[in-house]
């Protein structure tokens, strides 16, 4: 059999048994949004590390890590700052869920919305969340298909390959929803974690041992083993921290059977963030033997490796990194069905329409929803091939950013203003667009880059009209959550 021919086949297999997976869920599942987004609220340790893991780390991982540390070396390890995550995560992620368990919070801008007794600040989050979504979930969709094409010599489009993904994603999500994502989760990151830490293990070997990847590293590559001083590492560092507040990852917290599953969960994440990056980064250097004059596309490291030296081993890696964009993508796109199925819908149609409507019909509304904005990214997906999987990931997390200023003022800050995270979310998402998307971004001075210029501005705009506006009528909600969380 061909290697193409094993590829397709094993993962047929592997997108049966989890087609499997997920028809079960849907079988067990109540059919009303909280089990659809969110389980049920009763997701345990195992469960809850399998889908938390899974969720976090994606192709980035797994496609993007060994093609990022190939093209800029030790500049990449600015990565490593994601082991503070848990500094933010730990204290906010318990507050969270004491509050959505006992105020029935699905989204992060309900939260938001709820606080600060606003339609807008509710509906000005939930289109930043979706936001923050769509660029991710479409990286995802691109390293897939670049695999796919890198593996089998362009046997596979790039196209089909997406395609492919995007028929699997659809088909476990419509049928089962977070029940089925979190159980083939489980399955999918060990999958994509066992294999990728074998790769790795591999392209040293194929690369001729340690001795000759340092070797190469040291003497022909010093650039790539030691830091440039000018590489604006502190550009990363807000995205680092904000990186929680991605709603999808937001709502695992919400997810959680108990406060003690979710602290072993956040507890368990560095560790595994250390196995993982420290594999990316053997096979990137990996790669500086294997390809000493370098590849056109650094994305297509990794299938470039396993189709040289072992492409019949490269079909189940490729099935990890299928497995690892799936994870990603199908929590994504359950979180954007929730943020427009609990929040955009719910703010535009009148209260009572929406009281009059069953429990059922909002869940079916959410499964189309769902389905929407897969076929919306699988479109853009579809022109992305020369575009960077890493630009796009960088791109969705740092409007994250946004929401920092805004939710320490929930926990933190007693002059806090309903018009002041109104009007910092306004302006910092309006500075990040200016900044990374149109040509008046060059007239920014340089030294700072969209996330951070978009942090410096919300928080300064957040701090500044709240000290100029009245926030005593937030003082009720603030004497609400505190004894939720005392």
């Amino acid at each position: 059999m061909s290697v193409v021919g094993f590829t397709l086949l094993l993962l047929t297999i592997y997108l049966l048994a989890m087609k499997s997976v997920s028809y079960f869920a849907y079988r067990i599942s109540k059919k009303n949004t909280e089990d659809y987004f969110l389980a049920g609220r009763g997701v345990g340790t195992f469960a809850l590390v399998a889908t938390t893991v899974a969720s976090i780390f994606s192709t980035g991982t797994v496609v993007a890590g060994p093609s990022e540390f190939f093209t800029k070396g030790s500049n990449y390890f600015w990565i490593f700052f994601f082991i503070l995550l848990p500094v933010l995560m730990m204290p906010l992620a318990l507050k969270f869920w004491k509050l959505g368990k006992v105020r029935g919070y699905i989204t992060p801008s309900q939260m938001m919305g709820d606080f600060y007794k606003s339609k807008t600040v509710h509906i000005v989050a939930a289109l930043i969340g979706l936001l923050t979504l769509v660029p991710y979930a479409t990286a995802q969709m691109v390293a897939v298909g670049k695999t796919f094409n890198a593996m089998t010599d362009g046997a596979v489009p790039y196209e089909v390959g997406v395609s492919i993904m995007c028929i699997a994603i659809g088909l476990y999500i419509w049928y089962g929803g977070s029940r089925a994502v979190i159980w083939t989760d489980a399955v999918q990151g060990v999958i994509f974690s066992v294999l990728l830490i074998i790769t790795g293990f591999l392209a040293v070997k194929w690369a001729g041992g340690w001795d000759m990847v340092m070797n190469n590293l040291t003497l022909k590559h010093s650039e790539k083993a030691t830091f440039d001083v000018s590489f604006k590492y502190y550009e990363y560092l807000p995205m680092c921290l904000s990186f929680f507040f991605l709603p999808h990852v937001w709502q695992r917290s919400y997810m959680a059977r108990s406060a003690t599953n979710l602290v072993k969960t956040i507890a368990i994440i560095p560790f595994v963030f250390l196995i993982l990056f420290f594999i990316a980064w053997l096979i990137g250097m990996s790669a500086l033997t294997l390809f000493p004059n370098g590849m056109e596309d650094g994305d297509s490291v990794l299938g470039a490796i396993l189709n040289r030296n072992a492409p019949y081993f490269g079909a189940f890696v490729l099935v990890a990194a299928f497995a690892a964009g799936m994870s990603t993508v199908d929590s994504q796109l359950l979180s954007a069905g929730a943020i427009v199925t609990h929040d955009i819908k719910r703010k535009i149609i009148k209260r009572r329409v929406v009281a009059r409507l069953r429990w059922r019909d909002n869940y079916k509304f959410a499964r189309m929803v769902t389905m929407f904005l897969l076929l919306a990214i699988y479109v853009w997906s579809l022109t992305l091939q020369e575009k960077s999987i890493f630009s796009l990931i960088i791109l969705g997390v740092s409007l994250t950013v946004i929401f920092l200023p805004v939710v320490i003022g929930i926990f933190y800050w007693k002059r806090a203003s309903t018009t002041g995270a109104t009007v910092s979310m306004i302006i910092g998402l309006s500075v990040f667009l200016l900044k990374a998307m149109t040509p008046l971004g060059a007239y920014f001075p340089t030294e700072l880059g969209a996330a951070s210029w978009t942090l410096l501005t919300s928080s300064l705009v957040f701090i500044v009209v709240s000290l100029f506006t009245d926030s005593t009528d937030l003082d009720d909600m603030r004497t609400t959550y505190a004894k939720i969380l005392k």
